[in-house]
């Protein structure tokens, strides 16, 4: 079990410091990464290339596009920050979740989906794991 604050526990400063601008932008650093590594294995998906568009303080998408055949979108997964929500849907791909960022009992900035708490990387996961790695093969 996570280390519990104690009661004079400094919230207010834990909170300035959890906020969704904040928590968006170092989503938008890691799925970049995830987008250089996922190009990284072309001998997974030889066909297949992922770009990240629209990088501003609101919204961002990646793409998966067929390098061989076509420059076309075949899906997209987008990222929007709404207030103090992180929308995440997809076009093309079965992506379709909001999460917001709050401190947890341990007095942790974290991501949540309802009631469960994740970190980044699961984030990212359960938004990209489905184009990264499921795409249909059909006329290759």
């Amino acid at each position: 079990m996570a280390n519990q604050p104690t009661d004079d526990f400094d919230w207010v400063t834990a909170q300035s410091n959890c906020s969704a601008a904040l928590f968006f932008a170092r989503l938008q650093e890691t799925v970049a990464k995830d987008v250089e590594r996922r190009n990284g294995l072309a001998d997974e998906a030889p066909h297949w290339r992922f770009e990240l568009h629209g990088q501003d303080e609101d919204r961002f998408e990646v793409s998966r596009t067929g390098a061989r055949f076509s420059t076309a979108r075949s899906a997209v997964v987008a990222f929007e920050r709404v207030g103090p929500r992180i929308n995440i849907s997809g076009d093309g791909v079965d992506v379709d979740f909001t999460i917001v960022v709050a401190l947890n009992s341990s007095g942790e900035c974290r991501y949540f989906l309802g009631e469960a708490e994740y970190p980044g990387w699961e984030i990212r996961k359960m938004a990209l794991e489905a184009l990264f790695f499921e795409v249909e093969e059909e006329g290759l």
